[in-house]
């Protein structure tokens, strides 16, 4: 007969023999649900995940183009505000485009007929950030209407343009829909949800045109005007003072 301790020891290292294998197996699942990736950049954000391992549909969009550099691109991206601001006076057709800083760092967005949501930034890195939306969409004369969430990605570079200097933003969105009966006809739906977002994003990008074209080749020009507008916030009409004209430029 084996004197008590010693069967109490052996228990225990085989409890320690089976614990082991299960607490590794664990470590490894923990590290595979947080080593989630959107174009090189670490995401943490579970609705974020939820929205692009279920999405009901993700398209790549056509890559945009515009006169300026990264920089550009990054002060303008990092004001959303301003650069709603300028869309809608630059290009008409976005003239009841808003969009609205939160206290929570997240934004509010409203075209005041067919988009109304809000987004967040989720991930920024060198030229790549990614975005997470929620909210509702109209079209079709506002008989189809679908609510859900939308990541979109964007990747952007320095180029060429001739001799001018340009950005290429490639974009990338995931859509989840909310209604289980839209997702279920989505083979339905798709073509026509797949032109409505063509036509969004075309009008953003011919917008990102001109608003690059303008900063690139009349920052104080753009400016001057900006003062008179009625709608530009103040601390807007200061951060692209201090982003596009020279240092020292009186307000």
């Amino acid at each position: 007969m084996e004197p008590a301790g010693t069967a109490v020891t052996g228990r225990t290292a085989c409890r320690s023999r089976l614990w082991l294998p299960l607490a590794l197996i664990a470590s490894l699942a923990t590290v595979a649900e947080a080593a989630f990736t959107l174009i090189g950049l670490a995401i943490e954000d579970a609705a974020t995940r939820e929205v692009v391992e279920g999405s009901t549909l993700s398209k790549g969009l056509q890559p945009v183009r515009f006169l300026g550099t990264v920089g550009v691109a990054d002060r303008l991206l990092d004001r959303p505000s301003l650069a709603a601001t300028l869309a809608r006076h630059l290009h008409p057709p976005l003239e009841r485009y808003h969009i609205v800083a939160r206290d929570d760092g997240a934004f509010d967005v409203n075209d005041q007929t067919a988009l109304r949501g809000s987004f967040r930034l989720v991930a920024h890195g060198v030229n790549r950030r990614v975005y997470f939306c929620q909210g509702e969409f109209r079209s079709l004369a506002h008989l189809l209407k679908l609510s859900g969430g939308m990541v979109f990605t964007l990747e952007y570079r320095d180029i060429r343009q001739g001799d001018d200097s340009a950005v290429e933003i490639s974009p990338q969105l995931y859509v989840r829909l909310d209604n289980i009966v839209a997702r279920g006809i989505l083979k339905v739906i798709a073509p026509l949800l797949s032109g409505v977002i063509d036509r969004r994003v075309a009008g953003l990008a011919v917008a990102t045109r001109v608003i690059g074209e303008r900063i690139t080749r009349d920052a104080e020009g753009l400016y001057r005007e900006m003062r008179t507008w009625s709608d530009v916030d103040q601390d807007d009409l200061d951060a692209y003072r201090r982003a596009f004209l020279p240092e020292g430029t009186s307000r």
